[in-house]
């Protein structure tokens, strides 16, 4: 399983914005390989999503896409600044209160 991290801080957002936001999301989740999200943001405002994706050839499916590339070239408009963070998941484990809410390495496989 592979996750890529948005991190951010949004700035104002506008009616073009939504729509390619809209737009981002929809792509995503027409990908087989695409596995969820979370969302978490600090006191600070700044703010992350953590995509789950089953391979790295799923998620440079999705980076190639001409909404999403359309989205980042414009990201000034929207976000005081950025990181994206690009992990190989090679362990889960806990006590299983999270187990449903995130996804799992069986739908990776």
């Amino acid at each position: 399983m592979i996750t890529a991290t948005f991190i951010f801080k949004p700035q104002s957002y506008d009616a073009e914005f939504q729509s390619l936001d809209e737009r981002i999301e929809a792509i995503a989740v027409a990908n087989e390989g695409y596995l969820g999200r979370k969302r978490w943001s600090d006191p600070d405002g700044n703010r992350s999503v953590v995509y789950y994706w089953r391979s790295m050839e799923d998620l440079a499916l999705f980076q190639r896409d001409s909404t999403h590339r359309l989205a980042k070239s414009r990201y000034t408009e929207w976000y005081a600044g950025y990181r994206v963070e690009i992990a190989e998941v090679t362990d889960v484990y806990g006590d299983g209160y999270f187990d449903k809410s995130f996804p799992s390495e069986e739908q990776a496989t």
